[in-house]
């Protein structure tokens, strides 16, 4: 069986253009992401169908492939799947299951382990010599199923029977059914029932007399209520007359009375402060008045000193240091004018007696001498006549301002004094001009701010007394206090009838006129009782008396009624408790001693029959085990020195390995060396763990093909081998191509490639590259 061609027209993303034909030995190449995982999922598909429960991560992609394969059986007849015939997959063809099919004839992803190993062996040599282990295994599962047994002979426990939690419930309630049987029959079940019916007959007589002491309580209760309400609605009419009425305005009015007092006097207390002030600033105004005329006085003389005076007296003063500076000369030409006067007479008596030239150039130089001397006398005297002139001017000056100046030194002395007064007048006149000022801002003060602030306080006072009356309508704040009293008065009596009403019926709403409305209602509901057992008066003393009575009898009957509960109670749980246990179509139930009785046979009868059963399915089952060991034992024939699986081993490892055996008790393989030492699977090399499990593969094929031969499906199965141990295994691959298997080899290896590139050139080797085979979308 060999599968001449196949064609994936679509699986997903992948879409091969045309069919690809297949020979003995075919490499298809491809590096990883082209495709070669999805060709492989799709030949699996589109071969066995549905039936891919033994495949892992097989439905990445959800839909099915639309393609086919063709397939040449032994006999060369073509089979195409999928097909609408009766034998529609590979697995119905070939009496395959699922399991062998992907445990054998493919490797994906490099992974040549056997999938659920022992139970694929145990399966397989089943089928091919005739082994009863699973009809064995299956037997004896089903004993423990019907004997609720787990392997180890023990009840169950699992959902939902709860077998072994169940028995054992049964005989603890077992148990607690006896004491509770001794417990009853002790405490005298009958009599307790007697007690209690003629306690229940008082109770009934007190609930009669209680009865007709609430009926009278319900009618004097709705006379009270009745009463209680007329009296609130009355009172609350006359309340609407004076609801504007309260304390907050009262002492708003009263404390506006005693501002307006307080501020009037504030009042008068400014304005007498402001008849002060002004008369301050009278006198200080005629103060002013008079020290500023003397200030223009002063102003005046200082600016005629300072325009007309001042300037003269410099002058004096310079032509007087003139003068002064002339005195010396003058001293000196006065001298020499005397002198030359005297020695000119001398010389004029000297010509008289002796007219030489030399005295008249005497008398000429003495003449010229003296003419000189009386020039500068001349000016002298006539600078002083002008300086004596310039004085008379400033004395008359400043007598015309009222001042003396005898001499020079007094006018001075009158200069400076006209200073010093000058600048105490305007020291003065500032002074007063300061005080002034303050007084005309406290006068303002007065008048703009602090009388004017306390006007509006009394003005709003006054309107706030104003705003009340016309809410009130009472003109006096006396008045105001009478009616607010009135209010007061009435309102602590609305209190006391709704107090009243509300310990009666209670207070359902925030608003009183709901609650109004309510209390009309309730007080309604009781005047039926109006007119009834009018004779009787309710007594609160004999009505809590008649209580304390029925408490004492009902707590005697709760006594006796828990007693006779506590039994029930008990027997209701022994009830629920047999009934979840024993779980029958017909509930049981326990209301006597009689019933408890019956629940404990059906008890013993359940854990008796469950007791019997385990017993009898322990010894079959102990029967089938020993016909187990004698069948599992022929598991070990597929395996062994003699075996095909060994001598493939061996040939492919080059007889490092000369045995392969199964070990009964683990059910695993194991693998023998040459010296003799045994090895599990786990602890071989990566080669060599693939190379064991290609030769598991090849002998159970051929056997479960009836020596037939067919394909192999492989998905790079040596990728862990190192470039030697990889070409002994192609090698190992090309002789079981040689013996008939047909080899299907995907691989994105390289080192693949090039090893069997000679055969792929000569064409032993079919060479298939798949992107090349892609359509391209």
């Amino acid at each position: 069986m060999k599968i001449k061609e196949f064609l994936i027209n679509r699986y997903g993303p992948l879409k091969i253009k045309k069919p690809i034909l297949l020979d003995n030995f075919n490499l298809i190449w491809g590096k990883n992401e082209e495709g070669k995982t999805l060709t492989i999922e799709a030949l699996i598909k589109l071969l066995i169908g549905e039936d891919i429960k033994n495949f892992e991560n097989i439905n990445r992609i959800e839909e099915k492939p639309e393609g086919y394969v063709i397939i040449k059986d032994s006999n060369g007849k073509e089979i195409k799947f999928p097909e609408k015939k009766k034998k529609s997959n590979l697995l119905q063809f070939t009496n395959l299951t699922s399991q062998e099919f992907r445990n054998i004839f493919i490797i994906r992803n490099s992974d040549l382990s056997i999938s659920k190993e022992s139970e694929f062996y145990t399966n397989i040599t089943g089928r091919l010599t005739g082994l009863r282990t699973n009809e064995i295994y299956k037997i004896k599962n089903k004993l423990l199923e019907i004997g609720n047994l787990t392997p180890s002979g023990e009840f169950k426990d699992d959902k939902p029977e709860k077998l072994k939690s169940k028995l054992k419930e049964a005989r603890e309630l077992l148990e607690k059914i006896l004491q509770l049987e001794n417990k009853i029959q002790e405490n005298r079940f009958d009599q307790l029932e007697k007690d209690l019916i003629k306690l229940k007959e008082e109770i009934e007589k007190i609930d009669k007399k209680l009865e007709i002491l609430e009926i009278a309580r319900k009618r004097e209760k709705y006379e009270i209520g009745k009463k209680a309400l007329e009296k609130l609605k009355e009172s609350l009419e006359k309340l609407k007359d004076l609801e504007n009425y309260n304390d907050k305005d009262w002492e708003l009015w009263k404390d506006c009375e005693k501002v307006i007092k307080e501020y009037i006097s504030q009042k008068e207390d400014e304005l007498k402060k402001l008849k002060e002030k002004e008369i301050e600033q009278k006198e200080i105004n005629e103060e002013l008045n008079a020290i500023e005329r003397d200030f223009r006085i002063f102003e005046e003389k200082k600016k005629k000193i300072n325009s007309q005076i001042l300037p003269e007296l410099i002058n004096y003063r310079y032509e007087s240091e003139k003068i002064v500076q002339q005195k010396v000369k003058d001293k000196f030409f006065t001298y020499l004018g005397i002198f030359s006067i005297v020695l000119l007479v001398i010389a004029l008596i000297g010509i008289v007696f002796n007219p030489s030239l030399l005295f008249y150039v005497l008398i000429f130089n003495f003449l010229i001498i003296a003419l000189i001397s009386g020039f500068f006398k001349f000016q002298f005297i006539k600078n002083k006549a002008q300086l004596a002139e310039k004085f008379e001017k400033i004395r008359f000056s400043f007598l015309e301002l009222g001042m003396g100046a005898e001499n020079i030194e007094k006018i001075f002395i009158n200069l400076k004094k006209i200073e010093e007064d000058y600048k105490k007048i305007s020291e003065k006149l500032r002074e007063l001009e300061i005080e002034k000022r303050k007084i005309d801002e406290e006068i303002k003060n007065l008048k703009e701010i602090k009388i004017l602030e306390i006007e509006k306080k009394i003005q709003k006072a006054k309107e706030n007394i104003e705003e009340i009356k016309k809410r009130s309508k009472d003109e006096t704040l006396e008045k105001y206090q009478e009616k607010l009293k009135l209010k007061k008065e009435l309102e602590n009596f609305i209190g006391e009838e709704k107090s009243i009403l509300r310990t009666h019926f209670g207070e359902k709403f925030k608003k009183l006129e709901d609650n109004i409305v309510y209390w009309e209602e309730e007080i309604k509901k009781l005047e039926k009782y109006a007119d009834k057992e009018v004779s009787v008066k309710y007594n609160e003393t004999e009505e809590e008396a008649l209580k304390n009575k029925k408490r004492e009898l009902e707590e005697k009957a709760k006594e006796l009624i828990n007693k006779l509960e506590n039994f029930k109670e008990k027997m209701k749980e022994i009830e629920k408790e047999v009934n979840k246990v024993l779980n029958f179509d017909e509930y049981l139930y326990c209301n006597t001693l009689v019933d408890l009785k019956k629940l404990k046979e059906r008890l013993k009868e359940f854990v008796e029959d469950n007791e019997n059963r385990r017993a009898i399915v322990l010894e079959v089952k102990k029967i089938l085990e020993e016909i187990e060991n004698e069948e599992i034992q022929k598991i070990s024939e597929l395996f062994g020195r003699d075996s095909d699986i060994s001598k493939y081993f061996a040939e492919i490892t080059e007889g490092k390995y000369e045995e392969v055996i199964f070990d009964e008790e683990t059910k695993k393989i194991k693998v023998k060396l040459k010296e003799g030492t045994l090895l599990e699977p786990e602890k071989l090399s990566g080669g060599a763990y693939d190379q064991l499990y290609f030769s598991i593969r090849l002998a159970l094929g051929e056997k479960l093909l009836k020596e037939n031969k067919g394909f192999f499906i492989l998905d790079d199965p040596f990728i862990k081998s190192d470039p030697y141990r990889l070409r002994k295994q192609i090698e190992m691959l090309k002789k079981i191509s040689k013996l008939g298997w047909q080899i299907i080899y995907f691989s994105a290896k390289g080192e693949v490639k090039e090893i069997l590139d000679e055969e792929i050139k000569k064409g032993t080797i079919k060479y298939i590259e798949i992107q090349e085979v892609l359509a391209q979308l």
